[in-house]
């Protein structure tokens, strides 16, 4: 029973002093204060954007195409070919439709799979960095 009293001595103290308490009403710009803070976290601590392939890989990548651009495929005439060691042989066979009729260009086989390789890389990029930004914009 001593607990009951307790309770109704509290219930009656909280009572009063809800009663002295004035309401307060915020100012009417309140909302837009706060969207702005919200802001200025959000675009100065929450987000740094990286890009997916680093400057390290970019090198990686064009040490890797320039050194088999440079790469002799055949050592000496006697000998068989790296690409026959290696089991690629069906690459020099592979023929590349001439899209530019008549001109001649004096382009290495090797260089031209290195650019499509290189375009290949590139598309890939551009596909995984549109489906990044989709998705942060998303949020």
């Amino acid at each position: 029973m001593g607990e009951n009293k307790h309770i109704e001595e509290l219930d009656a103290f909280a009572k009063k002093y809800i009663k002295e308490v004035e309401v307060e009403t915020p100012s009417i710009d309140f909302t837009n204060t706060i969207m702005q803070s919200i802001l200025k976290v959000e675009n100065t601590a929450l987000y740094k954007a990286t890009p997916l392939i680093s400057k390290k890989a970019w090198f990686i990548v064009l040490g890797t195409l320039l050194t088999l651009l440079f790469i002799p495929f055949k050592s000496s005439e006697n000998t068989e070919s790296v690409l026959d060691k290696v089991g690629y042989s069906y690459l020099p066979s592979l023929e590349i439709p001439n899209f530019l009729g008549d001109i001649s260009l004096s382009v290495s086989t090797t260089t031209i799979y290195s650019f499509v390789f290189l375009a290949i890389l590139v598309l890939v990029q551009v596909h995984f960095l549109k489906s990044h930004f989709a998705k942060n914009i998303d949020l």
